[in-house]
């Protein structure tokens, strides 16, 4: 099974991580739709959600509340989306779970198919904003 998340878990694969504790990462999304787009990731792989106990999706979930105003106060936004989708239907791309935080100011508009590029400067420099708020 390949898998880039579980790689990144495993230090296989480079990622800007913001946040990571023994069960969990919270890194930036290497194509993010608006700047600060996030994800948090279980290190343990999961396919899709319904393979997780209640304990495990709460865990997950509520680390949003820890990551986002940290996010928010980074990238100087007010609000933002959180998004899990689950099977290929549903356009999870990448078949391992994960929650996204997408930053939205108020007359932005997204583009839910489009996705930014940043220099590896610009997501080094978000990376570690995020993570002096934490």
């Amino acid at each position: 099974m390949e898998c880039v998340f579980c790689d990144i878990v495993r230090g296989r694969q480079n990622a800007y991580t913001l946040y990571e504790d023994d069960s969990h990462m919270a890194i930036l999304d290497k194509y993010p739709l608006v700047r600060g787009h996030s994800l948090i990731i279980p290190k343990r792989h999961y396919s899709v959600l319904p393979e997780m106990d209640a304990r495990s999706v709460g865990k997950l979930f509520s680390l949003v509340s820890l990551v986002a105003p940290a996010i928010l106060k980074a990238t100087g936004t007010e609000a933002f989306n959180v998004g899990q989708n689950n099977g290929e239907a549903a356009k999870q791309v990448v078949p391992h779970v994960h929650v996204h935080i997408i930053p939205r100011r108020p007359d932005e508009r997204v583009d839910w198919s489009a996705r930014l590029v940043l220099s590896e400067g610009q997501f080094q420099d978000l990376a570690g904003r995020i993570r002096r708020l934490l």
